[in-house]
């Protein structure tokens, strides 16, 4: 009885809202992410919309490129850091989650302005505040896909980023994660 209500639910907080966006059609993967988040934003603290909200979330570059930052400047793209400080949020509260979306899509990701420093921002910070968590999850990466997950997250360019960076670095030295921290250290200080 619970879950039909839920449904419910689900389906009336997305009726209203979904009638402002007929005139731009979404693509499934962004309106997942965005009718989850619209239920998120009526109860942020609430862990089922959060986990709801992350399973919803892109899981691959491709996805995440199609659904924040397409050529065409449409989908989510212009409120991009909305959904993107909505995952972080949610990584205070569900960090394995987090960092596992984040990881599978920052694995294949190259640096740039904007969404993608946007999203290395999250995993950064997410990262720092649970380095065992991190570390796990990035073993479970094959050898390329850490070394690209490593570079991706060394191109650090602002201020702010450095010191979540060094932060970062000292929790994996702290937890004994020193080869993850070596691994960013060289990136690092490969002109990085």
């Amino acid at each position: 009885m619970r879950h039909l209500l839920y449904i419910f639910l689900l389906i009336a907080g997305c009726l209203p809202a979904r009638a402002q966006d007929v005139h731009n059609p979404l693509i499934p993967p962004a309106d997942r992410v965005w009718r989850s988040y619209q239920i998120l934003e009526k109860n942020k603290l609430a862990i089922i919309q959060q986990l709801d909200f992350i399973n919803n979330f892109p899981k691959t570059k491709d996805d995440f490129v199609a659904v924040f930052d397409p050529d065409d400047r449409k989908q989510l793209h212009y409120v991009y850091d909305t959904y993107l400080t909505a995952l972080e949020e949610a990584g205070k509260v569900l960090p394995d989650s987090v960092l596992k979306t984040g990881i599978g899509i920052c694995k294949q990701m190259k640096w740039a302005s904007g969404v993608s420093d946007r999203l290395q921002h999250v995993v950064l910070v997410v990262a720092a505040d649970n380095p065992e968590i991190f570390v796990e999850q990035a073993y479970k990466l094959k050898r390329k896909e850490l070394e690209a997950l490593i570079q991706y997250l060394a191109d650090v360019e602002s201020n702010p980023l450095c010191a979540i960076y060094q932060k970062l670095l000292k929790n994996l030295h702290d937890a004994g994660a020193y080869n993850i921290e070596g691994m960013l250290l060289r990136a690092r200080g490969s002109g990085h």
